[in-house]
């Protein structure tokens, strides 16, 4: 069996990260040179890539902890999770996840991991979010 690329369409596209900080007077990034993919499935298993705070448009959805984690969180049979947290946002990304975590998970919550880390992927991001799924079938 052989592992599967997703991209979905709603989802902010890798190449459209190394295309952010390109110079402009350089080429823009073909997806097929992104050297990762959103997701990936092998069998029933899906690996999903760091989710961020951002738009399919590639807008940051907002400034604050609440808003940003809302917008990253996926909502699949996720059975692990790991949240990266800017440095100096760990309390307050756990007070989001306190606040509103079950109305994206259900017991049996995933086993989960949070890092505080010195930088995610964009300077005006406070977290990223990874995790694995089981997919039905």
């Amino acid at each position: 069996m052989k592992k599967q690329a997703l991209n979905p369409p709603n989802v902010w596209k890798p190449e459209d990260y190394f295309n952010l900080y390109h110079s402009r007077e350089l080429p823009r990034v073909p997806a097929e040179h992104s050297g990762w993919e959103q997701a990936v499935t092998h069998g029933n298993f899906l690996f999903i890539s760091g989710q961020t705070p951002t738009t399919p448009e590639g807008k940051t959805i907002a400034t604050d902890m609440h808003a940003q984690l809302r917008q990253a969180l996926v909502n699949d049979d996720i059975v692990q999770i790991r949240y990266y947290f800017s440095a100096g946002y760990m309390e307050e990304g756990l007070a989001a996840l306190r606040d509103f975590g079950g109305e994206f998970f259900n017991s049996p919550f995933p086993s989960t991991t949070c890092v505080e880390v010195v930088r995610v992927a964009w300077p005006d991001h406070l977290l990223e979010i990874e995790g694995m799924a089981i997919l039905p079938g």
